[in-house]
């Protein structure tokens, strides 16, 4: 009796989910999204292909922003710090993630380097300084971001 209470509380709570997901607006836009059909930009920066795929900007997402990168051989962030967590998966290609050794001081000191390379996935810390490169010989690199605001 209980394998059945429990197939059934789970079959509730998975369509529970998905009813509300299904209420959740996202601006209109189709469920499903070819992401070479989405807008993209470089913000003034060259080299870099910047793609929100989901998130407070274009979808009215609260708490969450995906976002797809691409980085040419020799571009870079700029150093900087959010006000939320932040999840990288690297799709393709590598680099290098430079991260502040003193990071919620207001000059973070020299940073830590670590290489990233495809496959690979890395966290920054709420606030941490951070900066994301790629070298100048090295092939195109695509990141996946996920930020995650938890306030």
């Amino acid at each position: 009796m209980a394998v059945p209470c429990l197939t059934f509380f789970y079959s509730f709570i998975f369509l529970s989910a998905i009813a509300e997901a299904s209420q959740c607006s996202i601006k209109g836009l189709p469920l499903v999204r070819n992401i070479s059909e989405l807008p993209q930009d470089n913000y003034g920066r060259g080299g870099l292909s910047h793609i929100t795929v989901a998130g407070s900007v274009l979808h009215g997402m609260k708490e969450v922003e995906v976002w797809l990168q691409t980085f040419a051989p020799g571009s870079r962030t700029p150093i900087h710090r959010h006000s939320c967590e932040e999840v990288f998966v690297v799709l393709k290609g590598s680099g290098t993630l430079y991260l502040a050794s003193g990071s919620h001081e207001k000059h973070p000191g020299k940073p830590q380097e670590f290489k990233i390379y495809s496959n690979s996935t890395f966290h920054i810390p709420v606030n941490d300084a951070h900066q994301v490169g790629m070298p100048e010989l090295a092939s195109h690199c695509q990141l996946q971001t996920v930020d995650l605001d938890h306030s």
